[in-house]
């Protein structure tokens, strides 16, 4: 039996939307740059500032994004809870959706996109952002596509329509698309325990994982905790096997919040592992064939070593007078079930047309009636603000949120040097797509989908008048950032002239925790380079008399901090976000 209903019931009592609220005022938060503050740990850094900023993604240190944000843009802090109890069916409360599209404006429909040209190449040529693509669907089609700027500032190469984004935690909608595929055809039971799936899950009690479904996974309902070092290897390291994650969640214990939604990437790590059982990241081979492959999703990759690398936007950061290429930290074994792919902003547009419009696709139906919109029912409540958005629900992969009076479906990303914003209106069956490779301000891609939404939705008059309020405003976080890293390179040269305690090569060497894995540190002419797995960072000195470096290994600054028992000898064991390495 199928764990899907064969019809939806449209319920949109309890989620009228209220109107969205703009940006809140600048209010610096905590920040893991080289700041004259303290650097948080990922694990105390999470609880406060991610929690605050929530939707990107909310893995350990994920992105540089997230110091953009906190310096930027204070947040309400979300009050979240599950929505109720559960429907026995897949679908919870539906969103509203027009079975007929809203007539577009009445100009020419050459008009509407080379105002989005116009106002693309303006942010590109405005320094937001190094390179953009875009695509814009409305009903089941894609009607535009557009790139801009460049994808590498070293080779000069410049984006074109088939140059690939990093997309991170928009992935989680292409996973939940291919759970809730799997259960219309009866292949997994949404309503049935994890451990009917992996059997030997065990978690630290009194949690207990046969309490768990695949709907609380879904729904971010499920009660686990962080669970740091299964994400720290999934996402990062790349260091792990199938039975060693199973191994490492039995110290995983439940969730201070209990079951209340909470956003993070675990329990799609666990629906990864659900739709392959057998296999370390098997999930790719499936969402291939079940998602990707129907929706002719063909420059759309989990497997970066399949990509020829002129084919990649790289990722870049803000310096605070232009862009400069960093370190691509993603390689095949860290793309995972929460975050692993890359795309194009068609290949993407083709999946949010597909789910505006219900399963169809340029006129074909592609998945059953009623599959996709569950996704996009409110199965766990939210009640926060992400710029300009209010989100007041969570459905399986999906934010739901208002804008200007429409309910908006939305999945966001980011990971250092990249950010992706994925969006549509039910009602006007109008989507966005924007994927940037860098970013000087974090929110300007969300207002150049607004400046879309509102030129499609409304007068061309409309659209540009707010457009230009926001463009201001982004222009002045833009320059309030600027002048912030400015600051703090100035702060970071000054650090890098304190005299360590000890010679490099005392803190060289390799350093091996049980639960994250082992690190590798070494010395490259005048400073000391670590590597965890595929996590790499230069190391910088944060504090010399303490004997601590600030490294970025997940994406953001952290701090490690090494223990001598000597005055002479080398270091015998170093911490890193509250975990303790032994030298090897």
């Amino acid at each position: 039996m199928s764990s899907l209903h064969p019809s939806v019931a449209t319920r949109t009592a309890r989620m009228q939307p209220r109107p969205a609220r703009r940006y809140l005022p600048f209010v610096p938060g905590p920040t893991a740059c080289a700041s004259g503050e303290h650097v948080q740990p990922p694990h105390r850094r999470r609880a406060a500032h991610l929690k605050a900023t929530h939707g990107a993604s909310r893995a350990m240190g994920h992105s540089r994004i997230l110091t953009i944000i906190g310096l930027m843009v204070g947040f309400v802090a979300p009050g979240v809870a599950v929505a109720g109890s559960p429907s026995p069916s897949l679908h919870g409360d539906m969103l509203p959706r027009s079975a007929v599209m809203h007539p577009a404006p009445s100009a020419k429909a050459s008009d509407w996109q080379a105002d989005i040209r116009q106002h693309a190449q303006r942010l590109i040529d405005a320094g937001f952002f190094p390179g953009m693509s875009l695509a814009v669907t409305r009903g089941d089609q894609v009607v535009y596509v557009g790139s801009f700027g460049i994808a590498d500032v070293d080779s000069g190469r410049r984006v074109d329509d088939h140059t690939r984004f990093y997309i991170a935690s928009t992935t989680k909608a292409l996973t939940a698309t291919a759970v809730v595929l799997r259960a219309s055809r009866g292949a997994l039971q949404l309503d049935a325990p994890v451990t009917r799936y992996l059997r030997n899950l065990e978690f630290k009690a009194p949690l207990q994982a046969d309490a768990i479904t695949l709907r609380d996974l879904l729904s971010m309902t499920d009660g686990i905790d962080d669970c740091l070092p299964v994400v720290f290897r999934t996402a990062f390291t790349g260091v792990f096997t199938q039975p060693g994650l199973m191994a490492l969640m039995k110290q995983c214990g439940p969730a201070k919040t209990g079951r209340a939604f909470d956003y993070r990437n675990l329990p799609y790590h666990l629906l990864g592992m659900v739709l392959a059982p057998a296999a370390a990241n098997g999930w790719k081979a499936v969402v291939r064939a079940d998602v990707l492959v129907p929706l002719g999703m063909d420059e759309t990759s989990a497997r970066l070593s399949t990509l020829d690398p002129g084919q990649i936007a790289m990722p870049h950061e803000a310096t605070g007078d232009g862009f400069m290429r960093i370190r691509l930290g993603k390689v095949d074994a860290n793309l995972h079930a929460a975050g692993g792919y890359f795309t194009t902003a068609r290949d993407l547009a083709r999946f949010v047309a597909v789910h505006a419009a219900d399963g169809m696709l340029d006129g074909q139906r592609i998945f059953p009636a009623g599959v996709l919109a569950s996704t996009q029912a409110r199965h766990a409540d939210q009640d926060h603000d992400f710029g300009p958005y209010h989100r007041f629900g969570w459905g399986f992969g999906w934010d739901l949120g208002t804008f200007e009076g429409h309910t908006l479906v939305h999945r966001f990303g980011s990971f250092a040097g990249y950010r992706s914003h994925v969006s549509f209106m039910p009602d006007t069956r109008i989507g966005v797509v924007v994927l940037v490779n860098g970013m000087a301000e974090p929110f300007a891609a969300d207002d150049l989908a607004d400046y879309i939404y509102d030129r499609l939705n409304g007068t061309p008059s409309v659209a540009d008048t707010r457009y230009a309020r926001a463009f201001k405003q982004s222009g002045q976080r833009k320059a309030r950032y600027a002048e912030h890293l400015r600051k703090q390179q100035a702060i970071q040269r000054a650090r890098q002239q304190q005299p360590l305690a000890h010679p490099l090569a005392a803190y060289a060497g390799r350093y091996a925790n049980p639960q994250l894995g082992t690190m590798a540190w070494r010395v490259t002419d005048d400073h000391l380079d670590v590597s965890i797995g595929a996590a790499q960072s230069r190391a910088s000195i944060y504090a010399a008399a303490k004997n601590q470096m600030r490294v970025e290994l997940t994406g953001s600054g952290e701090v490690v901090t090494f223990r001598f028992p000597s005055a002479t000898g080398p270091a015998d064991s170093l911490k890193y976000s509250g975990y303790r390495f032994e030298r090897q």
